[in-house]
């Protein structure tokens, strides 16, 4: 409903009801004076006045307990000067009440999984420290001391639960539940230092786990042959655990959804083969009309995977910390060690930031070691002056001033003096 000019009674102020945005009632006999109706149901009564060239809206109440009369007696003696604005009393919610209002009305825009971790960092730790507060009353203080307390066990989810509540008090905001002039107390607040978790997998490991996954694959482990298929595209298990055949395109899969959104990945000649294969073999053990890729009996959830990348890890005799998430990593590694830029790296893993691309690639020793021997002698090869180039330099004979200066140019470093004190630097 838009905001609306009308001679307001009580019977008029009774009928009106809650939208899912804010309104306003203006009344028509009174200006200035109006009816707030929220989305949460409380009517209050505001009067707008002037104070040096600045709008100031005072709080007179809340509609029934101060009805039209009296909202327009006390907007009379506020413009008269003949008494001050009541004090301006919290019509906001508490943060267990609009919780609830905003999973319902923001609840849409989580996926399963998000919704599932919002809703258990609200419950566990948002709800514990600000349950009983009006949101209008939280201060910066109450979240810095909530934050920091939280940040000495969990970091990272001290970041994630911050975010969660940036986002609630922000909106909030949008949905006309804080007054004029409050500022989001989340905002500059700095966040931790996110710790680069991963292990890179090097080739001879990669080895070994190729194959340990070849010999489960031979034993008909759709698993294992879902383990494959992520180290050789860097898709995220749960995109490989959803994938379908109709998903699967001649040259790319469209994944209809992933964790960015639907994007395409191209597909190379080893992939395309493999799934290829992979399909024969299904339809030689009668399960190639299940619409699956990767089907997981049972049911198709991690935990399956999990348990056969344990038996695999082992198997293979690699690190204990290796996740399944680090297939993804090493695969940004082996890109960008291999050439590809971090812009192509990124497209193929379907990130949207560059700088996660950046993160996920570990380099191996010998890469490293490789590029600063090729980098040192490009630059040693720069530097290297040869005495007839310098001679075409300087204009062809070689005076004494010259060969001073190629002395200098020549001499070690280890031999050059300070000017004043004749010491090595």
């Amino acid at each position: 409903m838009a905001n609306l000019l009308l001679p307001l009674t009580d019977a008029i102020c009774q009928r009106a009801k809650p939208e899912t945005k804010e309104y306003a009632l203006r009344d028509q006999r009174q200006p200035g004076l109006a009816l707030r109706v929220q989305p949460s149901g409380t009517r209050s009564w505001t009067m707008r006045t002037r104070f040096k060239e600045k709008a100031v809206r005072h709080f007179l109440g809340n509609f029934p307990d101060v009805s039209v009369k009296a909202a327009r007696q006390i907007a009379n003696a506020l413009l008269a000067g003949d008494a001050d604005a009541p004090p301006v009393r919290s019509v906001a919610p508490f943060f267990e009440a609009f919780q609830v209002e905003h999973e319902r009305r923001a609840g849409a825009f989580y996926k399963p999984q998000g919704l599932r971790a919002y809703q258990t960092y609200v419950r566990c730790q948002l709800l514990p420290a600000f349950g009983g507060k009006r949101i209008d009353a939280i201060a910066r203080q109450d979240v810095v001391r909530w934050f920091e307390g939280y940040s000495l066990t969990r970091p990272g989810g001290a970041n994630r639960a911050l975010g969660i509540l940036g986002a609630m008090l922000g909106r909030a905001k949008a949905w006309g539940y804080m007054p004029d002039g409050w500022r989001n107390p989340v905002l500059g607040i700095r966040l931790n230092r996110r710790r680069i978790v991963g292990t890179f997998v090097s080739d001879s490991e990669m080895a070994r786990l190729g194959a340990v996954l070849d010999e489960k694959i031979a034993e008909g482990c759709n698993a294992a042959a879902l383990l494959r298929f992520l180290t050789l595209t860097g898709c995220r298990v749960s995109e490989a655990i959803d994938l379908e055949w109709q998903d699967v395109l001649p040259d790319r899969l469209r994944l209809r959804d992933s964790k960015t959104g639907p994007r395409d990945v191209p597909l190379g000649s080893s992939v395309r083969g493999f799934l290829k294969s992979h399909r024969t073999e299904l339809t030689r053990r009668g399960l190639g009309r299940l619409r699956h890729v990767f089907p997981l009996f049972g049911a198709q959830r991690y935990q399956g995977v999990r348990s056969v990348w344990h038996a695999v890890r082992r198997q293979a005799k690699l690190p204990p910390a290796l996740r399944i998430h680090d297939l993804r990593h090493s695969f940004a590694s082996h890109a960008v060690m291999s050439g590809e830029t971090l812009f192509a790296t990124s497209r193929l893993l379907g990130h949207s930031r560059i700088q996660m691309t950046a993160r996920y690639a570990h380099l191996a020793d010998d890469a490293m070691l490789s590029a600063a021997e090729k980098i040192g002698a490009i630059i040693a090869r720069n530097c290297t002056i040869k005495r007839s180039d310098l001679a075409a330099i300087t204009g062809g004979t070689a005076t004494a001033m010259n060969t001073t200066r190629l002395k200098n140019v020549e001499a070690p470093l280890s031999t050059a003096h300070d000017d004043e004190g004749g010491r090595h630097e």
